[in-house]
């Protein structure tokens, strides 16, 4: 009886020793709650008695591995809510990203040439010049110099071309706020609405949810935080400073919806370049010359047409990379085709001759000649317009092209002449003419909707009813206003000749195909699938086809154009077209 009773009163104070220890690890913590109203958790209990299961991690976790900031240099940026793959640098106390993360996150459209050393900015009246290299500070602009207190552009030790940040705020609406230890930014490009919340006690965001995480950051009572996933017992947040982590949900409340201000106030491309020379839409016809034409070769063609606005004969073929073109431009061809009521557009082209292209379009001397020389001529002429057609463009001169069209359409503004490009159908071959930034700073893009099949290809269309459609949707998906985009129809067929393994083609006019038809005695049959007659002829071992353009076949074309809203038809070419095509085109383009 005796030793039961030891046993018990061992036992009892074993109880007392425990309770006084929680008293003392908990009893401040119990007396706060108490106070606060918030409900005692057993959590408490269990952490004393099984302290390896229960207790709180009080781990930090590796910043630098959690940001993947592998240099004091590197700057990790928070996008929105989301950790990003890029990383900005922080050079003599400024923040900088790369050339590659400016054109994917904020804008596209700088121009670098690292050959001359320089990132230009074009505007339409105007292009800005920053000259690269940790030496160079501030930029200049038509004869005049900005100076900044740091350099705009320069590059890295491991050869990355790195832009200010502050710098491209002015072409870009982004907002940044930098924070240190370790290095990091949070980057807002949209300001949309986002669900906030409140923390109630001071607490921890941790690496994930669960007591045994690591810690990332303390939070103190009264912080807002963004709400971003809300489960059972944790909910993933943002903090202000860019910590993306979790906190149990019990110490979070007053949920609410909040828009943050957007950030606005940076140059806006939109707002300065024109979004279409009229409402009207136009009828242009590409007039091809071989020779110096005194304007009677013009009138002999135009004598069945009408409704035409817009003649674009092809006077210009570019000859060197110093910007030089040979001319076939003619003042009493001018004056003959305004005297009709016509503009006339001069075409440049790069198909005739043979010179370096790179080299043209990737110097700023050379692009500047070749302006020069066009506007000169325009105005010697009293042309209305240029029309830009090289098509021999590679992938490496893309860039330097669009940069030659930019500064181009500076001028072309300036001496009140409209200015085109012709484009091929986009594809993923031909992305780097920049479709979008072309429908930004010129006046009528046009979109060669033919040779979808060509000399030296595999027998079909030359302008199936899908490619033509496809040519129109991706050019305004890409950027193209419609109120800017001409599409380019074919006043041409293509007769194919296939023999064993040998297929080649010849490219004739409407008439002539119909002759051709005609002579053979060949009735063409509707094809629903391109939208157009289509014949085949069999002649001993030669096996002929031809997909009819006529009067017809344009008909369905003129018919996606109109769902389209586009502002205009380009026919390629005067004498190849049938006589009544022209009541049908005015009739779609009226």
């Amino acid at each position: 009886m005796k030793e039961l009773k030891h046993k018990i009163i061992s036992v009892v104070v074993a109880i007392v020793l425990i309770l006084v220890i929680i008293a003392i690890a908990f009893g401040g913590k119990i007396y706060e709650s108490i106070k606060s109203g918030e409900e005692i958790n057993m959590r408490w209990f269990l952490a004393l008695l099984y302290p390896d299961k229960y207790s709180y991690s009080v781990e930090t976790a590796d910043l630098n591995e959690y940001y993947q900031i592998f240099s004091p240099e590197d700057i990790a940026i928070v996008l929105q809510n989301e950790r990003i793959e890029d990383r900005g640098k922080l050079l003599d106390g400024v923040v900088y990203f790369s050339f590659d993360t400016v054109e994917r996150l904020f804008t596209d459209r700088f121009y670098v040439n690292e050959e001359e050393g320089v990132l230009l900015y074009t505007t339409s009246t105007e292009v800005i010049t920053v000259q690269i290299g940790e030496e160079f500070t501030g930029y200049e602009a038509g004869g005049t110099v900005t100076s900044t207190d740091y350099p705009i552009a320069r590059y890295y030790s491991d050869g990355t071309l790195l832009v200010a940040a502050d710098y491209v705020q002015k072409y870009a609406d982004f907002s940044y706020e930098f924070y240190a230890d370790p290095n990091r930014m949070q980057v807002y490009t949209v300001w949309e609405e986002e669900r906030q919340a409140q923390v109630l006690d001071d607490t921890q965001v941790r690496y994930q949810g669960g007591i045994k995480s690591d810690v990332l950051r303390e939070v103190a009572a009264g912080e807002t935080v963004v709400v971003l996933e809300i489960m059972e017992t944790w909910t993933k947040v943002k903090t202000y400073d860019g910590f993306i982590g979790y906190i149990e949900n019990d110490y979070l409340s007053d949920y609410v919806m909040v828009t943050p201000e957007a950030v606005t106030g940076a140059y806006r491309p939109e707002e300065d370049y024109s979004m279409g020379v009229s409402g009207n839409q136009i009828i242009v016809a590409f007039h091809q010359i071989f020779s110096e034409d005194d304007g009677s070769g013009l009138n002999s063609l135009l004598e069945t047409t009408s409704g035409i606005d817009v003649v674009v004969p092809t006077w210009f073929y570019l000859d060197s990379e110093e910007g030089t073109f040979t001319s076939l431009a003619n003042y009493s061809y001018v004056e003959n085709a305004h005297a009709r009521g016509l503009q006339v557009w001069g075409l440049l082209e790069d198909m005739t001759n043979d010179f370096d292209e790179y080299a043209l379009f990737a110097s700023s001397e050379n692009r500047r000649a070749l302006i020069d020389n066009l506007i000169n001529t325009a105005v010697e002429y009293g042309l209305d317009g240029l029309n830009i057609d090289c098509e021999e463009v590679g992938r490496e001169t893309g860039p330097h092209y669009v940069q030659f069209l930019r500064e181009l359409s500076i001028e072309t503004r300036a001496h009140g002449l409209i200015l085109s490009v012709d484009n091929y159908v986009l594809n993923e071959g031909n992305l780097y003419y920049d479709l979008g930034e072309q429908g930004l700073i010129t006046d009528y893009v046009i979109v060669m909707g033919y040779d979808e099949h060509w000399a030296g290809s595999e027998a079909g269309s030359v302008a199936s009813i899908d490619f033509v459609e496809r040519g129109i949707s991706s050019a305004i998906e890409a950027g193209v206003p419609a109120a800017k985009l001409i599409n380019g129809v074919p006043f041409y067929t293509r007769i194919w000749r296939t023999e064993g393994v040998e297929t080649n083609s010849e490219a004739v006019g409407m008439d002539t195909t119909q002759e051709w038809l005609a002579n053979r005695g060949i009735t063409p049959t509707w094809d629903d699938v391109c939208c157009q007659y289509y014949a085949s002829y069999q002649d001993g071992t030669a096996f002929f086809e031809v997909w009819v353009e006529d009067a017809q076949s344009l008909e369905t074309k003129l018919s996606v154009m109109d769902n389209y809203g586009v502002a205009g038809v380009a026919a390629w070419k005067l004498g190849l077209e049938s006589s009544d095509v022209w009541a049908i085109i005015e009739a779609y383009m009226n």
